[in-house]
């Protein structure tokens, strides 16, 4: 017959060896979850600005605005000075854990490398990212923008220039060197801001444009050659976004890497903080 005293011996072996499992399980499984957290290190290590931009496009930009200088729905993010002070860790607490009670909403499912990336990109606007050096020169870059590749045409640079396509006086201060150019070669892939409408009205005629203003019973178009038509609704067929940009798609083979060079320098050099000081130097008649 077993005594009390041998099965409470036996009771605490057991609980020793269920205790010593534990802990061995425990181990390894803290040890098997080490190399997916220095995967996640490189992962953050690796994330591009283009990362940041493409999440910050389709989960930001609606309220802050492509440019991050804010909506009627949300702040600016690029230009306010509260906001640029904010450190860095600050900045990611905020896009993960989101602003109780306003609208900014809590992004948890992001992980660490895609909020930093989304974190770089704020940077990024705010002109806070070290840029890459430009081997262009900006003054073959202006004499290009309103010369030979026509930019002028369309869009306005302090004040010179044309108005039917966006103003790009201060787009170089915000965009990597990479983004300009790519923004060059393929206008197509960053044709979010509108691009041209095809407005055909009920009595035939066809119009292209870009949309001005609209509302639920007009709509208000700019045709290329700066007129201002205004259609109510009832009077549209049918109105379609082209899938082309007003920009050329074949600056790649009509213009150098050279010259794509001094465009983007242009581009970065009026800008920038110097930029009322380099428009008197470079735009005197």
């Amino acid at each position: 017959m077993i005594s009390r005293a041998s099965l409470r011996g036996v009771a605490a072996t057991a609980g020793l060896i269920l205790v010593f499992a534990f802990l061995v399980l425990g181990e390894g499984e803290v040890q098997s979850q080490q190399p997916g957290k220095a995967g996640l290190s490189t992962k953050q290590e690796g994330q591009s600005l283009d990362v940041g931009r493409q999440i910050f496009e389709s989960r930001c930009a609606s309220c802050h605005g492509l440019d991050g200088r804010g909506t009627e729905r949300g702040p600016d993010l690029a230009a306010d000075a509260k906001v640029q002070r904010r450190t860095d860790a600050g900045l990611l607490r905020t896009i993960r854990n989101g602003i109780a009670g306003t609208g900014m909403p809590v992004f948890r499912a992001l992980d660490d490398a895609a909020a930093k990336s989304v974190a770089d990109y704020v940077r990024l606007l705010q002109g806070k990212t070290k840029r890459a050096a430009v081997p262009g020169n900006a003054q073959r870059g202006q004499t290009l923008f309103f010369g030979k590749a026509r930019c002028s045409e369309c869009h306005m640079v302090s004040g010179k220039g044309g108005f039917i396509a966006s103003d790009l006086s201060t787009f170089g201060r915000t965009q990597a060197v990479e983004e300009i150019r790519r923004a060059i070669l393929l206008p197509a892939e960053g044709n979010k801001r509108g691009g041209v409408f095809e407005i055909r009205t009920r009595d035939g005629q066809s119009y292209s444009g870009v949309v001005r203003n609209e509302d639920n019973f007009s709509v208000q178009l700019q045709t290329l050659d700066g007129g201002l038509h205004l259609f109510m609704k009832s009077e549209v067929e049918s109105m379609m976004r082209r899938s082309d940009s007003l920009m050329p798609a074949d600056y790649a083979s009509t213009l150098s890497a050279g010259e794509i060079d001094d465009l983007v320098s242009f581009l970065i050099r009026v800008s920038g903080p110097a930029r009322k000081k380099a428009q008197e130097e470079e735009f005197e008649e």
